[in-house]
């Protein structure tokens, strides 16, 4: 019987890493931990290593479901402008290690409420000094819509998401779940105030059924990083009545958005920012705080305090030389700076923005490794 002679072949270890590589990237996974989800910037550093822990390069989760719950007034629909902006802004230019180069931005702002008074050409443009206008190309590339119920929410985003194609990028707002009623809930009040008599029916029970199957269905869809499509949804702080222990606040929304969601965000006004000028007294911003009651992303039930300026928006600059130094005297780039305005007007002039960034994001991984040790220290139990 003739022998068959088996050729050697080589076996390229390397290649075989960098296919299987290529293969979980695909699937959205990857052999870092580090690489498994990446961030769109909040416009904030500080709210960055809240909702993250990380600070220029984190932020809200990218292709997640993100939800941001306070009072009026409290910078809700402020914050989701500014996730907008910076997406606008940067997400062209980042490097992904999941996703394709983007090369579609589609951004839908979903204003339920029907009014949106920011003055946007202000906080995102600049004024032509030829004509004097404003000219924001952000505001004109953002597709401004209002569905008139869930319904038709869920099905405009779902079919935006199944839409998409390679190296396009979705970042949809809802403002806000509290807004947006159920089909039968609208057509109960439109008939009550025809018929001139009270509503009948079982109020809000259709917007829950619909929401559990419409989360679960996108679920599924970002599943894996599936598609490059993200989802903020704006809610109202509302208050228990009649509550003598535990929070006396929670959110709407049911189960549905308490189990699907990745990033849960709570801001609330903590002061109110005045000057004096011509013997006049006026409120010119405030600060917010945010806690982050939830993530699947990094740790939870961290918090950050950041400052908003009126026709501006955040103020990452002073939000920073806060955490970094309180009241003290700013110590930078070994110079001393006893006024505030005078070390913001050197940070922006000197394009130092991204240095104090990494200031900032090294003291606060500084104080989370102090936790950090703690648990270290422990016996190993295995």
């Amino acid at each position: 019987m003739r022998k068959i002679k088996r050729r050697k072949v080589r076996h390229n270890k390397q290649a075989d890493v960098a296919s299987v590589r290529k293969i979980l990237r695909r699937k959205g996974r990857s052999m870092d931990p580090n690489d498994r989800v990446e961030f769109i910037h909040s416009g904030s550093t500080r709210l960055n290593l809240a909702l993250s822990g990380k600070g220029p390069k984190g932020g809200w989760a990218r292709s997640r479901i993100c939800n941001i719950v306070g009072d009026g007034s409290s910078g809700k629909t402020l914050l989701a402008l500014e996730c907008c902006f910076w997406a606008w802004k940067y997400i062209k230019k980042i490097k992904s290690k999941i996703f394709p180069k983007v090369k579609k931005l589609i951004i839908v702002y979903n204003n339920c409420e029907g009014v949106m008074d920011f003055p946007l050409e202000k906080m995102y443009g600049r004024k032509n000094p030829k004509t004097g206008k404003w000219e924001c190309p952000f505001v004109d590339e953002v597709e401004w819509i209002t569905t008139k119920n869930v319904e038709a929410f869920g099905r405009d985003y779902y079919r935006r998401v199944k839409a998409l194609k390679r190296g396009e990028f979705l970042l949809y707002i809802l403002d806000s779940w509290d807004a947006i009623k159920s089909f039968k809930d609208i057509e109960r009040f439109e008939q009550a105030v025809e018929n001139d008599t009270e509503e009948k029916g079982s109020y809000n029970l259709e917007k829950q059924k619909y929401s559990s199957s419409f989360f679960a269905a996108v679920a599924s869809q970002l599943e894996s990083n599936k598609y490059d499509a993200t989802l903020m949804i704006i809610s109202q702080v509302r208050v228990k009545i009649g509550a003598t222990f535990g929070k006396k606040t929670y959110r709407a929304g049911g189960k549905a958005l308490d189990f699907y969601t990745h990033q849960v965000a709570w801001i609330r006004e903590v002061e109110k920012l005045r000057k004096t000028k011509k013997k006049s007294k006026r409120v010119f911003g405030i600060i917010s705080e945010v806690k982050v009651e939830r993530s699947k992303v990094s740790k939870p039930f961290r918090d950050s305090r950041f400052t908003i300026l009126y026709d501006y928006g955040l103020d990452d600059i002073n939000s920073m030389a806060d955490f970094l130094w309180g009241k003290n005297v700013i110590r930078f780039d070994k110079k001393k700076f006893k006024k505030r305005a005078n070390f913001v007007k050197y940070v922006e002039e000197n394009d130092r923005e991204e240095a104090l960034a990494e200031k900032t994001e090294k003291k606060w991984n500084k104080i989370e490794k102090l936790f950090e040790d703690e648990v270290t220290k422990r016996k190993a139990r295995f």
